[in-house]
């Protein structure tokens, strides 16, 4: 089977406002796309969109030969990390492996330095510390896509460097989604790199290209 996801014409909108126009979209297995845009350009609706969690207008989506309406329907197939904060906080960090299929040793020998909580409870670790295990559960899980939606908001430095690292690694075993407001990061990891603006998307070929269409 084709290892791509073909996400194409999708059309979204809120009332009178448009917020996306016909956008078309690959997600390719062993590489990371990157998207970006400004607030309110309707990133995370495509995301929700592709992975079945909101309805687009129009939409047509393909795995392969495959025509998918949802998705995470599809057992193994993609994951998808929000926004927000979306674990309860009195899960114990191993039942979250558990939960997520990863195999705790693996894990703990390629983070070590979270092994002593790993009879910790979500609610006794920072907010900071939540979210690096919430996106490192995403990436870790065995899907084929996976899709990070603001994978280094409340991180700290070294542990952008950890997961721009690991996303690295994991390309040779997965599709990789990401938008970020720390665009420098995700131009620093994307194989391509697109720009949602005025409800189109485009590729960005040069960092000069953010420029253009108004993002700095």
């Amino acid at each position: 089977m084709n290892q791509s996801i073909k996400v194409d014409s999708v059309y979204l909108s809120f009332g009178k406002r448009q917020i996306l126009r016909g956008i078309n979209l690959e997600l390719v297995k062993n590489k990371v796309i990157g998207i970006l845009g400004r607030n309110g350009s309707g990133k995370s609706c495509l995301l929700k969109i592709i992975t079945g969690q909101l309805q687009a207008d129009v939409k047509h989506i393909r795995y392969g030969d495959k025509v998918i309406n949802n998705l995470y329907k599809e057992k193994g197939l993609i994951n998808y990390l929000p926004q927000h904060e979306f674990h309860p906080k009195s899960i114990v960090l191993n039942n979250l492996l558990t939960l997520y299929g990863i195999d705790q040793d693996r894990f703990f020998v390629q983070y070590p330095f979270l092994k002593a909580r790993w009879k910790s409870k979500f609610s006794s670790m920072s907010g900071g510390d939540r979210r690096l295990v919430e996106v490192l559960l995403v990436m870790e899980s065995n899907s084929a896509f996976s899709i990070l939606d603001e994978p280094f908001t409340y991180l700290m430095p070294k542990f952008i460097d950890l997961v721009k690292g690991r996303i690295k690694e994991l390309k040779s075993k997965k599709g990789i989604v990401l938008t970020d407001h720390q665009y420098r990061n995700v131009l620093d990891i994307s194989d391509r790199s697109f720009i949602i603006s005025e409800g189109i998307i485009r590729e960005i070929k040069a960092s000069e290209d953010l420029k253009i269409y108004g993002y700095i």
